[in-house]
């Protein structure tokens, strides 16, 4: 009786406040993602491209270069029209950082909370009383939605930003149903004003302000509220695409590419991709299952995301878990959350069978406790199951969980600080953020050898100095894109050509530069040098005789300090000597253990051979190859372990997105061999 009590004057307290509680979550939402979105930076996470172009196009309008990415090596306008990154120029300019447009995205993204509220209470306005605190859970629900979370973690784009404005303008078009016809025609200019501030952020948004002209049809309502949204759409899709169009190289829409099978297809055909591939039934049924199917309950609104859904379930290529794992969830919100507000209406107002009403329905929504309670095991459910904060929870194991490495963290920190600030560099893809004001090129591209949807070469500029390589990335690139299978050497091929020498080398970090230097990751010999510790006969590392490892150095404990940084790091540094014996195309990666005296695994790694630049399918047959390999260890390693070596066959891994939303290398773990003791190392402070 207590408890429930308790619970009553929480919830008359949450009522008379709501929006005292509402401002609380919001500020709390801002405060929690933009810490993560720190966490995520300052630990080199993001590395899918995005952060690091608009930071260079923010950037350009600093340096008078107005919307030029040398990472894209075009204008941004000819990828996207997103003329809402001139509203947000200002505060970047005032403090330009990477982590200002990672702040202001987290700030748009908290604020639809509001207008969500709002739509809310004017739905839920005839209630009874117990219903007036829906507005304020329905606001939470947003605030907690792991498809909002996936949005906020994964990269920057300005598509979230057409969020507040897209409820903003429901907000309006749903007041409007229930006001006189004068004050409704001022409904329609506020909802015209927030479409036109929506179609600003990108170029593709016209596709649901259109739809709203669609719904207005279907409803009924006066010509201007179909007319209008029409005519603005229709305009603003036009103009963009006449922009984008003028800025590309090749004179196009290149995302276009995407529906090129659309223009060779029969109408059969059609409809067997949208309705007959999997993909498309992941995209459909995993957004409603993070709603629990209650948009279903009043579907009208979902007529929003018909364009969308389109935009995603015609591409040539499939979409599916993608489409809400990332930022693209943000076209689908709109449609979702208002079909759900008046899905929990029509639920919370069913008066259906009496039976079912007064034994389960009654029961369910009549005790608030167990309602609260279902309510926040369900969010926990589908925040771990759907989004990245899974990730931050202790205890919640999973193969995607991201676990940082600090060791490997102040390495990529005392690497990318030996660049000059002002000197042109090749990057992966996770320190183009940290480097906006420069002619910089990605790795990325280098590998592709081309221009996104382009059949121009992509080249680094003469001026590059430098190339700072997460030979993470290149192995994965050589997973993901096979049908670039000579990436490597175009990577290869342009270090030896522009006359790169490796400065450092570090774990699977390794920076070059145009300074003469001795270090060397891999060389081909024609014998196998004198005092090495030979292989035993018959332990056979590669069980199909493809590649073999015929010696090695036991590797040496020892505390290197990068020049400049005064980081100490602790390595273990063995040599190793293969020979291939015949023709493969199969990715080999080596897994190096250290076990401690129990026989307990301390310390597991992976790394591709010849640091993914020089991969085995690359190798001479017959020749000795050299691969040296400078081992990070951890910290927290301390006395006697014995390392070991595993060659893996990790033909079939490729990138996924880790819970974290970073992309990371998932590497099937097949030995292809046996396990080779390689000696003992002391790890003393």
């Amino acid at each position: 009786m207590l408890g429930i009590m308790r619970l009553r004057q929480l919830l008359n307290i949450l009522s008379r406040h709501q929006a005292l509680f509402l401002s609380i979550g919001t500020v709390a939402y801002i405060l929690i993602f933009s810490g993560l979105s720190f966490w995520k930076y300052d630990n080199f996470l993001y590395n899918a491209l995005d952060l690091g172009i608009y930071t260079q196009v923010f950037e350009s309008f600093r340096t008078a270069n107005y919307w030029y990415s040398s990472i894209q090596q075009s204008s941004y306008l000819g990828d996207h029209f997103e003329p809402f990154i001139l509203f947000l120029l200002p505060f970047y300019l005032q403090i330009p950082h990477p982590k200002t447009l990672l702040v202001l995205q987290t700030i748009f993204l908290a604020l639809p909370a509001i207008p969500i509220f709002f739509i809310a209470k004017q739905i839920f306005q005839n209630n009874k009383p117990r219903a007036n605190l829906w507005p304020l859970g329905i606001s939470f629900f947003y605030l907690l939605n792991p498809l909002v979370h996936n949005i906020n973690l994964f990269e920057f784009h300005l598509l979230p930003f057409s969020l507040i404005f897209l409820f903003s303008a429901a907000y309006f078009y749903i007041k409007s149903s229930q006001e006189l016809i004068v004050n409704s025609h001022k409904s329609f200019i506020a909802f015209l004003f927030f479409c036109f501030l929506a179609v600003f952020t990108r170029e593709d948004i016209p596709l649901i302000v259109f739809m709203f002209g669609i719904l207005a049809l279907i409803e009924r309502r006066r010509w201007y509220w179909v007319v209008g949204p029409m005519i603005l759409a229709g305009w603003w899709f036009i103009l963009s695409m006449g922009i984008i169009s003028a800025f590309n190289i090749d004179g196009r829409y290149k995302f276009i590419a995407y529906y090129g099978w659309l223009f060779q297809t029969s109408p059969i055909q059609f409809i067997t991709h949208i309705f007959g591939k999997t993909d498309n039934w992941i995209m459909f049924f995993g957004f409603l299952f993070v709603f629990l199917f209650i948009p279903l309950l009043r579907s009208r609104f979902l007529i929003l995301a018909i364009a969308p859904f389109l935009q995603f379930a015609l591409v040539g290529v499939g979409s599916g878990e993608m489409v809400w794992t990332i930022h693209y969830a943000a076209y689908f919100l709109p449609a979702l959350f208002l079909s759900s507000i008046f899905g929990t209406k029509r639920l919370i107002n069913q008066s259906g069978a009496g039976y079912f009403k007064s034994k389960f329905y009654g029961f369910i929504f009549e005790d608030r406790g167990l309602l609260i309670m279902i309510f926040t095991l369900a969010m926990i459910g589908l925040i771990i199951i759907f989004g990245p904060l899974g990730n931050f929870i202790p205890y919640i194991s999973g193969d995607n969980k991201r676990l940082v490495n600090n060791q490997e963290t102040r390495a990529q920190k005392a690497l990318i600080n030996m660049i000059p600030n002002q000197s042109n560099a090749m990057f992966s893809s996770s320190y183009l953020p940290m480097r906006p004001a420069n002619d910089n090129s990605a790795l990325f591209w280098v590998f592709k050898g081309f221009k996104q949807f382009s059949t121009r070469p992509y080249i680094p500029p003469n001026s590059t100095e430098y190339a700072l390589i997460d030979s993470e990335d290149l192995i994965g690139y050589i997973f993901s894109h096979k049908k670039y299978d000579n990436g490597d050497n175009r990577v290869r091929n342009f270090i030896e050509e522009r006359q790169f020498f490796v400065q450092y080398y570090l774990d699977r970090f390794v920076l070059l530069s145009r300074k003469p230097a001795e270090e060397l990751l891999y060389e081909t010999l024609d014998s196998l040098p004198e005092n090495f510790n030979i292989v035993k006969n018959g332990q056979a590392i590669d069980k199909n005789s493809e590649i073999t490892l015929i010696a090695y150095t036991r590797p040496k404990f020892s505390r290197i300090t990068l020049s400049s940084s005064g980081n100490q790091f602790s390595t273990a540094s063995p040599y190793f000597f293969w020979k291939k014996l015949k023709s493969t195309d199969k990715i080999y990666t080596m897994n190096i253990l250290l076990r401690d005296k129990r026989g307990k695994i301390a310390m597991k790694k992976n790394y591709p051979l010849g640091y993914g630049l020089y991969p085995a399918s690359d190798w001479e047959t017959g020749k000795i190859v050299q691969t040296n390999q400078r081992i990070l260890l951890s910290d927290n390693l301390e006395g006697d372990y014995e390392v070991y070596l595993r060659l893996i066959d990790a033909t079939g891994g490729g990138f996924i997105l880790d819970q974290a939303r970073s992309a990371t290398v998932l590497a099937p773990d097949n030995p292809a061999g046996e396990e080779i003791f390689l000696g003992k190392i002391s790890i003393t402070d």
